[in-house]
């Protein structure tokens, strides 16, 4: 097995490909990124492609330990990462990694080469040293940061049946606290956009008259946010509850309070830090991302005649996307005043789901993280997106979603980072993982 110092070297290689895809990165370097992924499994004795696709490639390897009967797993992590903007902000370049203070800073540190490192290294070490005793598909896409579907599509493209699935790029609960998370909501993301005439009008010949395009995207998300963490009902259609396992375990969470006060923010209302867990991880959302009507720095006295407005809806485990937004578009048309022009565009799409967390291979993860980091794991959900954990889903893989980040490490932010215990705990955690999961009836 490599020592740490190497692994540390092999992770800061890494770390220095700029493999941006959030608007301003270049191509040439993605493509570095899968490159250097399918070098890694070449590197454990596996084959390895990189496969286009209609954005940025997939890297796709095999590794056999070359036993009959041994379970499948599939190996997922992204080698995307996002925009270093602002530059400015940051205290080193952040494709020039470096430890420091305990740390590890660079962009990708945390989200996802750190996390994901902890699974293909202790891969290529265990298939070196003849260990193995499974077989192992690795397949890392260069989308996830922009919602990109290529390794859905993959996915839904295969014949193979996989026994389990790996992927690191969660979280923990906080330094030492291990988690799995067994859940993820689906996201709606468009744009509804209004129109009240054919053109603005001086406010003070019209005003008192004329329907104004601001007020009525002000209606329609009034008539939408959520009250007491609670939406319309039509978007709450279809919501399966927690189970006791699951609810016995966000009671062990850290408390809301401490969760809103590490973001900065402030609670919706009264009863947000009470009921934290149950709106983040079990209830569907309504948010407005942006809201765009006019320029408010030129101080013009109009009435308005368009507006629009940036949105997105959490859905969970058991709504169907599909009908969510069916049910919010009759929703808004219902509240816009008669004279108003109502228009709804849909950008992108994916489900939520949960696994139940007795199932074989997250029980035998929770013991693994349990073991490696001498404390109980918790048993949360998450209240992002990840589409490939919602395809697996579908697909009926079990799917041990987990990782070393925590909230503290400026995921998207400049100065991001990783604890170093937590990467060390991380490969650890991996090559258990590995090993453990042969026991699994393939």
């Amino acid at each position: 097995m490599r020592s740490e110092a190497e692994l540390l070297e092999e992770l800061f290689t890494f770390i220095r490909i700029p493999s941006v895809s959030s608007g301003d990165g270049d191509p040439a370097d993605l493509r570095r990124g899968a490159e250097w992924v399918a070098e890694r499994v070449r590197d454990a004795g596996g084959t390895a492609e990189v496969v286009e696709t209609a954005r940025h490639p997939l890297a796709v390897g095999h590794v056999s330990c070359g036993l009959p009967d041994v379970p499948h797993l599939l190996l997922y992590g992204h080698y995307d990462v996002q925009t270093v903007h602002p530059l400015s902000a940051w205290d080193s370049p952040p494709f020039e990694p470096e430890l420091r203070d305990g740390w590890i800073y660079g962009r990708g540190a945390s989200d996802d080469k750190g996390n994901f490192h902890c699974l293909l290294a202790p891969l290529v070490d265990l298939a070196r040293a003849g260990e193995l005793r499974v077989d192992v598909t690795v397949v890392s896409d260069g989308e996830e940061e922009i919602g990109g579907d290529s390794v859905v599509r993959w996915l839904e493209a295969q014949e193979t049946r996989f026994d389990a699935a790996l992927v690191f790029d969660g979280s923990m609960v906080a330094e030492g606290w291990p988690q799995v998370t067994i859940g993820v909501r689906g996201v709606l993301t468009g744009q509804v956009r209004v129109a009240t005439g054919v053109r603005d009008v001086h406010s003070g010949v019209y005003g008192g008259a004329a329907l104004n395009a601001a007020h009525v995207i002000a209606t329609l998300i009034d008539g939408t946010r959520a009250r007491d963490g609670r939406l319309p009902a039509t978007l709450e259609e279809g919501i399966v509850p927690p189970t006791a396992v699951e609810l016995a375990s966000w009671a062990s969470l850290p408390t809301g309070a401490a969760e809103l006060e590490i973001a900065g923010i402030a609670p919706l209302d009264e009863h947000a830090v009470r009921d934290y867990y149950q709106r983040t991880f079990g209830q569907p959302t309504f948010d407005v991302n942006a809201i765009t009507c006019r320029d408010a720095a030129h101080h013009r006295t109009i009435i308005p005649c368009e507006a629009a407005a940036a949105i997105s809806l959490r859905v969970v485990p058991g709504q169907d996307p599909e009908r969510i937004w069916a049910n919010l578009e009759q929703h808004l048309r219902r509240l816009a005043p008669a004279g108003t022009r109502v228009e709804v565009d849909r950008w992108g799409m994916s489900a939520g789901c949960a696994f139940d967390p007795e199932l074989p291979a997250l029980r035998v993860a929770r013991e693994v993280l349990t073991e490696v980091f001498d404390h109980p794991c918790a048993v949360a959900r998450t209240g992002g997106a990840i589409p490939l954990v919602s395809g697996l889903h579908r697909a009926g893989v079990p799917t041990i979603l987990s990782g070393v980040a925590l909230a503290l490490d400026n995921i998207h932010a400049p100065n991001e980072r990783l604890l170093y215990a937590n990467y060390v705990r991380g490969m650890e955690t991996g090559r258990r993982l590995l090993t453990a999961l042969a026991a699994l009836a393939p």
